[in-house]
């Protein structure tokens, strides 16, 4: 089944605003620089793409960390947006990178503590939040949206880095079942922190010199990223886009195999759908990621990236890409890959700059450790 897409807002690297977004994406700016969260030049990846605005002041920052408040924010946003209100058949469907301890409230508590325990309280746990444990939980800006927008319908709170499209299919699902009436899909997450920078070092996914695109034949990793994103979904209706999703795993522990991304590609694209890629920036996966999807799509099918402007954005990913491609679909444009210089050979045409299309559907794709991927299919009314 696919659903309309009615309303929608997010957070991003490039902006807060729809159009704002949309217009630097066709321009091709690349949202990457020294890492603005925190001096990060002793790692291996110095480069991040980060949500420049602060979230607003709130009362929930007692519970929420700073991507849960602007979660909150788009979920509001996304319901006024679409002209609807809560009830007891709206369901909120969250998607979010996962459970992660957060090395800014741990080291200062536990970098003096000896091993057997000595004085614990004095020696740094003393130190952490009151409300530490409570805004760790996977499920607090879910609880506190529901609760701020009155949705009470079934929902569910999705975890990994394909946690967007995950949410995407329940809520399309739930919508189909008629469990709900109103979807509301939030995507969260940010790649941009102490300890996801280390472990995307550890695998060698991120970039750490010569910054080069997806697809490029310079490419050797891509940059952390991080938005909030979140749109609401309803059977019928005026509808922006019409919208599918599918999620799956295949339990390697790197970067999914191409037979997965395969089998999803197969399961939902359509010959003559515009491709907006992965952008993992890693040559072998590029090149078979373009391999399978052309067998689908059409060889000749346009390549663009939103990704390799915003930076890998984890669980947001598949929510962030349903809202841009609706818009660009919309405004029959597609923008290039960013910083795309000489396109690596293959499948599919990589865009270098912004072109006028005539596409009225387009897929999007996300592939993350471990073993995780997620597609969702946008198409005009």
């Amino acid at each position: 089944m696919r659903a309309a897409l009615t309303g929608r807002a997010w957070r991003t690297p490039l902006g807060s605003g729809i159009d704002e977004v949309i217009g630097r994406l066709l321009a091709g700016e690349c949202a990457a620089q020294p890492n603005a969260r925190f001096d990060a030049r002793s790692y291996a990846c110095t480069l991040a793409a980060t949500i420049a605005t602060p979230p607003a002041p709130s009362r929930h920052a007692r519970f929420l960390r700073r991507m849960g408040l602007y979660a909150v924010e788009v979920a509001a946003e996304a319901m006024l947006d679409a002209g609807v209100a809560g009830g007891d058949r709206v369901g909120l469907f969250f998607g979010y990178g996962g459970l992660r301890a957060h090395w800014d409230d741990l080291m200062p508590a536990f970098e003096h503590q000896q091993a057997d325990g000595e004085g614990a309280w004095e020696r740094g746990l003393s130190l952490l939040h009151p409300f530490w444990i409570l805004q760790h939980l996977s499920n607090n800006a879910h609880a506190i949206a529901a609760q701020e927008l009155g949705a009470r319908g079934e929902g569910a709170t999705y975890g990994g880095a394909n946690a967007g499209a995950q949410a995407l299919a329940g809520a399309i699902r739930a919508l189909a079942a008629c469990a709900v009436d109103v979807a509301l899909v939030v995507g969260y997450d940010s790649l941009v922190e102490p300890e996801t920078l280390v472990e995307l070092a550890a695998r060698g996914s991120c970039v750490s010199t010569g910054l080069a695109a997806p697809y490029d034949i310079a490419a050797q990793g891509f940059v952390p990223g991080e938005a909030a994103a979140a749109l609401v979904l309803q059977r019928s209706g005026p509808a922006r886009a019409f919208i599918e999703a599918l999620d799956g795993a295949d339990g390697d522990k790197g970067e999914p195999q191409a037979a997965l991304l395969a089998r999803l590609v197969r399961m939902l694209a359509r010959h003559g759908d515009a491709v907006d890629g992965c952008g993992l920036a890693l040559p072998g996966f590029d090149a078979a990621e373009r391999e399978e999807v052309g067998r689908i799509t059409g060889a000749g099918a346009p390549l663009c990236c939103i990704m390799s402007a915003m930076g890998q954005i984890g669980a947001a990913t598949s929510v962030v890409q349903a809202i841009a491609l609706a818009e660009l679909l919309q405004r029959q444009h597609l923008p290039p890959v960013a910083l795309l210089r000489a396109a690596a050979p293959g499948p599919l045409r990589p865009l270098l700059r912004a072109e006028a299309s005539n596409h009225r559907s387009a897929i999007g794709l996300a592939a993350s450790a471990p073993g995780l991927a997620g597609i969702v299919r946008v198409e005009l009314p």
